[in-house]
């Protein structure tokens, strides 16, 4: 179980193989990829959404210089869309095959981690290539993994994997048993640069140190004490990026312990039962939504929260205890916590269950995976059927979760369909069918958002939209007077001064155009709003300008774009 030293180099997955390692790692890249553009070539295809249209490549901010892209928390994220920007502008195509070249290497990081640790638990370094092999293909094509992915946005959560598992895979595979001041700054590095990517990554720490406490023997202090150097730089890192971490959760309104949502133990409750939540989507990926409508437990009583904080402890304890018996088993779990930890623990954030956590604690179920294949008697030929069979069933999942990413407007009625604590799915698809004009059928999803919520802005606005587009127009203004007086900004002011323009009040509906700009004056949706009251006022010069706004703050306002065409034909004459 030792770590490789320079008399013993061979310990390591490098040379398993008695053929050329170069053809086969070619060969298994090759397969991969074809794989992945296979199973991910519906969502390649998609458009932005969602988040997406929040990130800079998105809004006027994409023609900053790029030091106002890497002005944020995470520059090492935002540098990545600078470029894709530079490189293929506002088109989707290449945001989204750089997320899907991310994965492939995270999937060969993870083959080479797997290697490793499984190598170091004891196993025959066929076995172990083998084992990894099929582990690492699990981790690419998992469904769970989509989020990650198939969406723009989620490219934080698979970049900051990228260089934690690179970080891992220096300290893993290291040559001493005790690790080298170039290896621990290395580490070190990486570990600042995935934090950079985004905070979560700050559960590295913890792997390093379960990994030193639980190998060779658990739980000995020998490791620990032996990479020194790593700890003695990676404590003062994590004291600042601890501070850093506090001073954002100090300041954000939709994390943190000053969160209205949730006190810290109501966040506490409710990941106890997320956790076997993320245990029964990894084993049965059925269920999956874009957003999960996951009920809090605001007491310990509430959904159950007792009886599962009371098996989470109850695991923790057979895994403290079984530790020697089965290693991969309780190493695994506990892999899979820690990995989890910043984001399903006591910190609240505005989620409780978000699919694309999973992306890096599905390694720590591999490894179980692993242990449990490996204690069960059954002949090769039965237990290669068996994975063909679980690589079929991940792969069909994983290609209709990508159906859907392409077509988004299905994600969102899916997550709609099945919201009752959660009224924000509702609301993005009320706003879709208003967009397609079947503003009848999104009556019966506010009525629910609105027993929820009722006294809530987004659900007064969506009313007011909705009885505006079925012509109702004085219930529609009450509305979304209801939702000035929760919420006074450019938006409300917009959307009541078009419903003022439909119900034929000409006046009133260029007031609140004007308020809507005054208020916000870089609301492209503002500016066109306000051009299409000049333009039916017969202002064409007017129009004009505040359309030449609206797409100089989104070019790819195509609405905007050919309002402005049209003015400057009619302003020019037959």
């Amino acid at each position: 179980m030792n770590f490789g030293t320079r008399e013993d180099p061979d310990v390591s997955c490098r040379t398993v193989l008695g053929f050329s390692l170069r053809s086969v790692l070619i060969a298994s890249a090759a397969i991969l990829v074809t794989l992945l553009l296979c199973l991910y070539w519906p969502a390649l295809q998609g458009r932005f959404v969602f988040d997406d249209l929040s990130l800079p490549f998105s809004k006027i901010a994409r023609d900053e210089p790029l030091s106002a892209w890497l002005s944020g928390v995470r520059p090492l994220l935002m540098f990545t869309y600078w470029v894709n920007y530079q490189l293929g502008g506002t088109s989707p195509d290449g945001y989204h095959l750089t997320n899907l070249l991310i994965h492939f290497i995270n999937a060969g990081l993870v083959f080479l981690v797997l290697c490793r640790l499984l190598v170091i638990a004891g196993w025959v370094q066929r076995k172990a290539v083998l084992a990894s092999a099929a582990g690492a293909l699990i981790f690419a094509i998992h469904p769970l993994q989509t989020e990650s992915v198939s969406y723009v946005a989620g490219r934080a959560e698979s970049l900051a994997s990228l260089f934690l598992l690179c970080a891992y895979a220096v300290f893993l595979y290291r040559r001493d048993v005790s690790i080298s001041w170039r290896q621990a700054l290395l580490v070190v590095a990486l570990f600042a640069m995935a934090i950079k990517s985004k905070e979560n990554a700050v559960s590295l720490a913890g792997i390093l140190v379960l990994t030193d406490l639980f190998w060779p023997v658990p739980f000995s202090l020998q490791r620990l004490k032996g990479n020194w150097r790593l700890y003695s730089l990676l404590a003062p890192a994590a004291i600042v990026g601890a501070i850093g971490v506090f001073r954002l959760l100090a300041t954000a309104e939709s994390a943190g312990f000053s969160s209205t949502q949730y006190k810290w133990y109501q966040y506490a409750f409710t990941e106890a039962r997320a956790v076997f939540s993320y245990l029964g989507l990894t084993v049965l990926p059925i269920g999956q939504s874009i957003d999960q409508d996951y009920p809090p437990s605001m007491t310990v009583w509430d959904h159950g929260a007792i009886v599962y904080m009371v098996l989470l402890a109850g695991l923790l304890a057979i895994c403290l205890m079984k530790r020697r018996r089965y290693p991969l088993c309780c190493f695994g779990l506990l892999m899979f916590l820690i990995w989890l930890a910043p984001t399903s623990s006591i910190v609240p954030l505005e989620d409780a269950f978000v699919e694309r956590r999973m992306y890096l604690p599905l390694i720590g179920l591999i490894l179980i995976g692993c242990e449990a294949f490996s204690r069960v008697r059954i002949s090769r030929p039965v237990l290669a059927c068996s994975l063909v069979f679980i690589f079929a069933v991940l792969g069909k999942l994983c290609f209709d979760r990508n159906q859907l990413w392409g077509s988004p407007e299905r994600l969102l009625e899916m997550a709609a369909s099945s919201a009752i604590y959660n009224p924000r799915p509702v609301l993005n698809f009320t706003g879709i069918l208003i967009q397609h004009g079947r503003c009848d059928l999104a009556s019966e999803f506010l009525k629910r958002a609105e027993a929820n919520l009722p006294n809530n802005y987004h659900v007064n606005a969506a009313w007011g939209r909705t009885l505006a587009c079925l012509g109702r127009f004085d219930e529609a203004l009450q509305r979304l007077q209801i939702a000035a007086r929760i919420h006074p900004c450019s938006q409300v002011d917009e959307y009541m001064g078009l419903v003022y323009g439909q119900a034929g009040f000409i006046d009133e509906a260029g007031r609140f155009l004007q308020k809507a700009v005054q208020a916000d004056p870089k609301s492209e949706s503002a500016h066109a709003s306000l051009a299409l009251w000049y333009e039916k006022t017969n202002n064409v010069r007017a129009a004009e300008l505040e359309y030449g706004t609206a797409v100089g703050l989104d070019s790819n306002d195509v609405w905007a774009r050919f309002g402005f065409i049209r003015v400057r034909a009619l302003k020019s004459g037959p």
